[in-house]
C-alpha cells in the first residue's frame, strides 16, 4: 500500500507515520494469530476490519487507493465477510503496495460461464462507471465485469438494486422505461410489471438482440412478450384491453412471415418507451400510427399522407381512418387473404364502416348511399359473391393516395375516369365517363331509371296480382265441382278414358323441354348473382370464389334459350308452325271469353266458355314469352359484352339495361310460378301434372273439357271426312255398278 504521507504535509505525515507504526505492530500480531486459526477469515477473525478501516476509511490516509465506507460495507451483500476474504494478499500489515485482482468467481463460479458468453463479457475493457477504480482483469480473471455492475464495497443483493445498475451504462434506456407503461406500473407497486430481466433474460447471461438466441432478438421477441401477454389469468387480473394480442399476431401476415425484417412487437410499440394508446407520446397513439407504420411501409405512408385521409388527420380530424382502421391491429392479413378487411371482396365493407356511418357522414358532409349503389351494381353483386377480380372501392379510388374527384390527379377525376375504367374495360370511351358511377335507382336523381323501375314494379304488381286472383277463382270453382262429384251431384270426368289426341309434336316437346331447363337455370344463376348471401345460392358462391361456374352456366343457358328461340322462328315457317301461329293470334273473342270465364269461376255462369286450340291463357303466356325472350336477350347481350357496349353506349344505357334485365327476370319468373305452374301442375283437373309435355297426347275427355271448341272442330272435321269418305265410297261403288251394268247390257 502506498504511504499517504507523501502529499499531506510534514505535520500530517508525522502523525500518520506514528499511527502506521502502531498498526503495523498490531497487524503482525493478528497475522500470527490468524495463522494458528483453522478455516477462513471471518469478521472478528484474522485481521479485524477495524484495522483495515483505520486507513481505508480515511480518504486522506487512503490516498490514491479506494476509500471504503464502513456503513456501506456493513449494508452490502458482503457485509458478513472480512476484508481479507476478498483481499487475501492483504493479510499482512503493511500489505503489498499493489494487491492482486479480486476473483469474484472464487465464490461465484457458477456465473462465470454465463458472463463470459454474455453481451457484457468485454465490459472490463471499458472505463469503470462513476470513476470507480477497477481491480483489474476480466470476468475470467474475476472482478472487472462484476465491479462494473455490482460495485465494490457497496455491493447490494439483486432484489435491492433494481434499475440503478442498468442505468449506470444505459441511462437513456432506463429513463424511457421509467416513463413507459411498465415502468409506471412498477413504480406504483405492481410486481407483475416487466423489468429488464423479464425481457432480456437472466442477468449474467444477457445476449445482444442481434443474437438469435436472445429473447429480445427479432425472431423471439414476440414469444418473449407472450410470456405475459399470452397469460390469460394475468391479462384478466391486470385488465389488459387486448388479451389475445399474441394469438392474433401469430395469425397475422407479420407473425407468419418468414422475412427476418417482418414487424414484431417493438416495431410498433417500441422497446422501452412503450406507452398506452391514449398517450399522445405513444407510437400507437392514433395520430402517430401512420408514422409508426411508415418505418417499414414508407411508400404507402407517403401516399396516405398526400391523400384526403392523411390530410384530414393532419388537420386534426381524428375520425379520419388510419392504417389500423383498414388493415387491423394485431391480426393484420394480406390483401390476398379472403378474410382480410382489404381483400377484394371485403374492402367495400371496410370503407363503408366510415362512409355509411350516419354520424360521420352528417358531420363531414359525405355523400350517402355509396355502399348501396355499389352493392346493387354488377361490381357489387360479384364482390358479394366472392369474386376476387371485380372492381371494388380501391380499384377506382386508389388504395392509400385517395384524392377527391376535383383533383386532376385523382383516378376518378373527369379527365382520368376513362383511363381508370379502361383498366378493366378496354375501349371504354368518354361517353361512358360522362355518366355517374354510383347510380341510385330508387331516387329521382336518375329519372329514367327511377321511372322505368316504378313502371316495372307497377306492371309486376298488376300482372301477378291478376294472375293470382284468376287462378284463385279457378281453383275455387274446380274445388266446388270436385265437391259436387264427391257428393254424387255430378259425374266424374275420367281423363284417361276414351280416345287420345296428339297435341304436341316431338319437335314442339323438345323445344319446350330445352326452354324449361334453360329458363330455370337462368333464373337460379341470375338470382345467385343478385342474392349471393341467401342460403339457396350461397353454395354456388363458395364453389370457386369468383363465380367462375355461375357465369359460365348462366351464359350457357342463355345461349340455349336463344338457340331455342331461333329454332322456333324456323319452325314457324313450316305448315304446322303457321297453323300454330294462326291459332295463337289474339282476337276480340279472347277478351269476351276472359270475361265469360271470370263469371263462370265466380259462379255467375253455368258453363265455362268453349275454348279453341288455345285459350286466352295460353295466348297471353306465349306472347309474354316472346316479348320477354327478346327483352332479356337484348339486355343480356349488352351486359355480357360490356366492353363493346361501353365503346358505343353512354353509361345510362348500361344502367337501363341492368334495371330492365333484373325486373323482367322477376316478371317472367313470377308469371311462370303463378300462372304456368298452376295450369300444368297445381290445377285440380291435372294434379299432380299434365303429362302432355312429355307424351304429346291429351285425352278426349280433357280436350272436350278444356278446349271444347277445338274438340267440336275436330269432331266436325272427322264427321266431314267420314262423310266425304262415304260419298267417295258410294260414288266408287256406283261407278262399279254402272260398269257392270254396261257390260251385262
Amino acid at each position: 500500500m502506498k504511504r499517504p504521507c507523501t502529499r499531506t504535509g510534514a505535520a500530517r505525515a508525522s502523525s500518520a507515520g506514528a499511527r502506521l507504526a502502531a498498526h503495523a505492530l498490531a497487524g503482525i500480531a493478528w497475522v500470527a494469530l490468524a495463522a494458528l486459526l483453522p478455516g477462513g477469515v471471518a469478521r472478528g477473525a484474522a485481521i479485524p476490519d477495524d484495522e483495515c478501516m483505520t486507513c481505508h476509511a480515511d480518504p486522506e490516509l487512503a490516498g490514491g487507493t479506494l476509500p471504503v465506507s464502513a456503513a456501506e460495507l456493513d449494508a452490502s451483500a458482503h457485509g458478513t465477510l472480512a476484508c481479507v476474504a476478498c483481499h487475501s494478499d492483504a493479510s499482512t500489515i503493511p500489505h503489498p503496495e499493489v494487491l492482486a485482482p479480486i476473483r469474484c468467481t472464487s465464490c461465484h463460479g457458477d456465473q462465470l460461464e454465463g458472463v463470459a458468453r454474455s453481451v457484457h463479457a468485454a465490459i472490463g475493457a471499458r472505463p469503470a462507471p462513476r470513476g470507480k477504480v477497477r481491480g483489474g482483469g476480466g470476468p475470467g480473471a474475476g472482478s472487472s465485469s462484476c465491479v462494473a455492475c455490482h460495485g465494490t464495497h457497496d455491493t447490494q443483493p439483486a432484489d435491492r438494486i433494481g434499475m440503478q445498475i442498468c442505468g449506470r451504462c444505459h441511462a437513456q434506456v432506463v429513463e424511457d422505461y421509467q416513463g413507459s407503461v411498465h415502468g409506471k406500473a412498477r413504480a406504483g407497486g405492481d410486481r407483475d410489471a416487466s423489468t429488464c430481466t423479464d425481457c432480456h433474460g437472466p442477468t449474467h447471461r444477457l445476449l445482444t438482440h442481434r443474437d438469435e438466441r436472445s429473447p429480445t432478438s427479432r425472431a423471439r421477441l414476440a414469444e418473449t412478450c407472450a410470456r405475459c401477454h399470452a397469460d390469460r389469468e394475468l391479462m384478466t387480473r391486470r385488465k389488459i384491453t387486448i388479451p389475445e394480442a399474441y394469438a392474433l399476431y401469430q395469425r397475422s401476415v407479420h407473425g407468419r412471415s418468414r422475412d427476418a425484417r417482418a414487424a414484431t412487437c417493438n416495431d410498433c410499440h417500441e422497446s422501452h418507451r412503450l406507452r398506452r394508446a391514449a398517450d399522445p407520446a405513444s407510437s400507437i397513439y392514433r395520430t402517430n400510427i401512420p408514422g409508426t407504420c411508415g418505418r417499414c411501409h414508407a411508400d404507402e405512408t407517403r401516399g396516405y399522407t398526400a391523400g384526403v385521409h392523411g390530410q384530414a388527420l393532419a388537420r386534426g380530424v381524428t375520425d379520419s381512418p388510419v392504417c389500423t382502421d383498414c388493415h387491423g391491429e394485431h391480426l393484420i392479413r394480406g390483401p390476398r387473404d379472403v378474410n382480410s378487411p382489404v381483400a377484394a371482396a371485403g374492402v367495400t365493407r371496410t370503407c363503408a364502416a366510415c362512409h355509411e356511418a350516419q354520424g360521420i357522414r352528417e358531420t363531414y358532409g359525405l355523400p350517402a348511399g355509396r355502399l348501396s349503389t355499389y352493392q346493387d351494381s354488377y361490381h357489387g353483386l360479384a364482390a358479394r359473391g366472392g369474386s376476387p377480380a371485380v372492381a371494388n372501392c380501391a380499384s377506382c379510388h386508389g388504395e392509400h393516395e385517395i384524392l377527391p374527384s376535383s383533383d386532376p390527379r385523382s383516378p376518378i377525376s373527369a379527365g382520368r375516369l376513362p383511363e381508370t375504367c379502361g383498366k378493366c374495360h378496354p375501349g371504354a370511351g368518354t361517353r361512358f365517363a360522362m355518366g355517374p358511377v354510383h347510380v341510385a335507382m330508387t331516387t329521382a336523381d336518375q329519372p329514367l331509371l327511377f321511372w322505368v323501375r316504378w313502371a316495372y314494379l307497377a306492371l309486376i304488381t298488376v300482372t301477378i296480382g291478376f294472375m293470382t286472383l284468376h287462378n284463385g277463382l279457378d281453383y275455387a270453382a274446380k274445388l266446388r265441382r270436385h265437391l259436387r262429384v264427391h257428393l254424387g251431384l255430378a259425374a266424374r270426368a275420367v281423363h284417361g278414358a276414351g280416345r287420345w289426341y296428339w297435341r304436341m309434336t316431338l319437335g314442339e316437346r323438345i323445344q319446350h323441354a330445352l326452354l324449361t331447363v334453360s329458363f330455370f337455370t337462368l333464373v337460379y344463376t341470375g338470382f345467385a348473382l343478385k342474392f349471393p348471401e341467401a342460403w339457396p345460392f350461397a353454395w354456388l358462391a363458395r364453389l370457386e370464389r369468383g363465380y367462375a361456374w355461375r357465369g359460365l352456366i348462366h351464359r350457357g343457358a342463355a345461349l340455349v334459350m336463344v338457340g331455342v328461340a331461333l329454332f322456333h322462328l324456323g319452325y314457324l315457317i313450316t305448315r304446322r308452325g303457321r297453323e300454330t301461329l294462326r291459332a295463337m293470334r289474339p282476337s276480340r273473342l279472347d277478351a269476351r271469353q276472359l270475361w265469360e270465364n271470370l263469371r263462370y269461376m265466380a259462379g255467375r255462369r253455368p258453363e265455362p266458355p268453349a275454348f279453341g286450340r288455345y285459350g286466352y291463357a295460353e295466348k297471353a303466356e306465349y306472347w309474354a314469352l316472346v316479348w320477354g325472350t327478346g327483352v332479356m336477350t337484348l339486355t343480356g347481350f349488352v351486359l355480357w359484352y360490356e366492353n363493346q357496349s361501353l365503346r358505343w353506349l353512354a353509361k345510362w344505357a348500361l344502367d337501363l339495361a341492368t334495371v330492365v334485365h333484373y325486373y323482367e327476370a322477376w316478371l317472367a319468373f313470377l308469371a311462370i310460378l303463378v300462372w304456368h305452374l298452376y295450369q300444368v301442375m297445381l290445377n285440380p283437373d291435372v294434379y299432380p301434372m299434365n303429362f302432355t309435355w312429355l307424351t304429346g297426347r291429351i285425352s278426349e275427355e280433357q280436350l272436350r273439357h278444356e278446349h271444347r271448341a277445338e274438340w267440336e272442330r275436330i269432331q266436325e272435321e272427322e264427321a266431314r271426312r267420314e262423310a266425304e269418305e262415304r260419298a267417295e265410297a258410294e260414288a266408287a261403288r256406283a261407278a262399279e255398278e254402272s260398269v257392270e251394268g254396261g257390260e251385262n247390257g
